[in-house]
Order: C-alpha cells, then structure tokens, then sequence
C-alpha cells in the first residue's frame, strides 16, 4: 500500500508542537548550567543599558538640602535578532515505494528526521552560546563587553573606573586563590567596593582542569547531568561542557551567580516547524525558522576568565 502527499502533509503537520517542545526542552536543560542565560525577547532590536553607579552622600549642616542621587547611565546595547534555520524534506519515493507498510515507514522517517533536525537547531544554538567562553579572549569577537573590550580582559566603565577580570594562569590552588583575591577587591564604576565572590567554574568536559575542580569541590559527589553537561553541586559548583573546544581545553572560568549574568541570548521565536511545502517535484519540504539574538549586556565583572597558557 502506498501514501500520497496529502498523508505526509498531515503526518508532518502532526508533529509540529512535538518538534517545538522538543527544540524548546533542550535549550531550557542547558539555562540550568548558568553558563548564560535565555530570555525572552519581544523586539527586533532589544537595547541594554549598563548602570553606573553615582556617588551623593555627603555630610549635612541641620538646614542644609540633601543632594539628589543620580544613576549613571553607561554604555548602550543594542541586539538585533538573527533568523537560522533548516528543513526537512520527504521525496516521493519516500512515501509511495520505498517501503511496503507505507504509513509506519513514513511516520518513523518524519520522526528521525525532525529528531535530527531538533539535535542540529540544539547545536546551532548551545554551540553559538559558548561562543562566549571560546572568544572570551578574542578582542575581534562578535561578542565583545559594552566597552568594546573582549569579555576577559581590561575593562573601563564608561565613568572611567577600571577593572581587570583575566588571567594567563593555569588553575591550580594558588591561581584559583589570586582569582578569588582579585573578586574580592573589585569596585563599582563610582570605586565603592562591590565584592565579587565567584561560585561556579566552567571548564571543558573531561580536561584536567575538570579532574582538579572535582578533587578540588565535588570529590564523591554524583553530577546532575544537563544534556551534554555535567553539573557538580560542592563546595563550588561546576560546569563541565564539551561546548567549550578542544583547543581551548585549558581556559577555565569563574562566575559569582549573585549577579545577573551578562552573557545572554533572547528568543524572538523559538525554532518550529511551518506548514508543509509541496514541491513541483512531488517531494514534501517543511522549512524549520527561529529568531534569537546574542550578546553582552552589562559590564562583565561578575565573570573571571584564564587561558590557562602559563
């Protein structure tokens, strides 16, 4: 028994909420890493701006008027949304021949088809977030700190103040100990204190910057696994992904999650199926589309980044 078109258009559009839900699951497993964080966008054009704080207080006489307090504006963002996509297509050899029970065939190829292209839009987008951590260090990134610097490395808030939020070092005890320093110390924009004390560690899975971070915080401990990463919840909480490169296997990263987390993406439209295409050649094609933007939206001084080369 053969389909015709109108099956596998039926057949096709039956699966589109599972295909949504399925792409929509995958992104939420790894906003639980708190490597980045996923927002909504309800914009083309989302626009940041950096708060800076401002200093007023001051000593008073009895009939003296307080001054006002202002907060300072920094830099502006702005983030544009990108369209991605990818289709799936069933030709007509597919349903009319290539299998007797046409019906089980094509439903089981529309699924594996729709599975895989969920995998691909899941990889397009978790491997673009750790774009982030790959270019931490890059000052030609697409994805620079509002003051146009790399995420790690000098940085100078648009008052002025300054602060540094990188290292050459390998991790080890001492590194991680200057790290942790170097938190402690860190000022505002106005040079008041704003202590920075760093709770997690993203480092590549399987690396030894991983090994010494479970000796280190989480010996004994069983992790959460988060689709492709591992999450140990010790003494500091550990972020092992295979997301960030081989290449890049002894870059390791410190974030204090007390603080928003400025490295973000904002879904306009989550990846989804649309209606099903009939092709002058017969075959059935449904195009897959998603909108998402990308990028630093504060000054990244809740975030410490090393190379690891020294």
């Amino acid at each position: 028994m053969t389909v015709d078109s109108n099956y596998v258009i039926s057949a096709t559009k039956g699966i589109k909420e599972v295909f949504k839900d399925g792409v929509q699951d995958s992104l939420l497993k790894y906003i639980d890493s708190g490597a980045f964080v996923v927002y909504d966008s309800v914009a083309k054009l989302d626009i940041f701006t950096t708060l800076e704080s401002g200093s007023a207080v001051k000593e008073l006489s009895d009939y003296e008027t307080p001054p006002s307090f202002e907060l300072g504006e920094g830099y502006k963002i702005q983030l544009t949304s990108k369209r991605y996509g990818n289709a799936i297509q069933i030709s007509e050899r597919t349903y009319k021949i290539d299998s007797k029970d046409s019906t089980t065939y094509v439903d089981e190829y529309i699924m594996e088809q729709s599975s895989q292209a969920i995998r691909d839009v899941e990889n397009e987008l978790v491997t673009g977030a750790h774009k982030f951590y790959n270019e931490a260090f890059d000052s030609t990134s697409a994805f620079l700190a509002p003051d146009a610097v790399e995420i790690c490395g000098a940085h100078s808030y648009a008052s002025g103040e300054t602060f540094t939020n990188s290292s050459t070092a390998a991790f080890s005890v001492s590194a991680l100990d200057a790290a942790m320093s170097v938190g402690a110390g860190m000022t505002d924009s106005s040079g008041k204190p704003r202590p920075v004390v760093y709770d997690t560690i993203v480092v590549r899975l399987g690396s030894d910057n991983a090994r010494l971070a479970r000796k280190l915080f989480a010996e004994g401990i069983t992790p959460t696994a988060v689709g492709d990463i591992n999450i140990y919840k010790g003494a500091m909480r550990i972020v092992e992904t295979p997301y960030i490169s081989y290449a890049n296997r002894a870059y390791w990263f410190l974030r204090d999650s007390s603080f928003y987390n400025p490295l973000a993406i904002g879904i306009d439209v989550m990846p989804q199926m649309n209606e099903p295409i009939k092709e002058s050649n017969e075959s059935i094609r449904t195009n897959i589309t998603g909108f998402w933007k990308q990028g630093v939206i504060d000054m990244p001084f809740s975030v410490w980044g090393s190379t690891g080369a020294v």
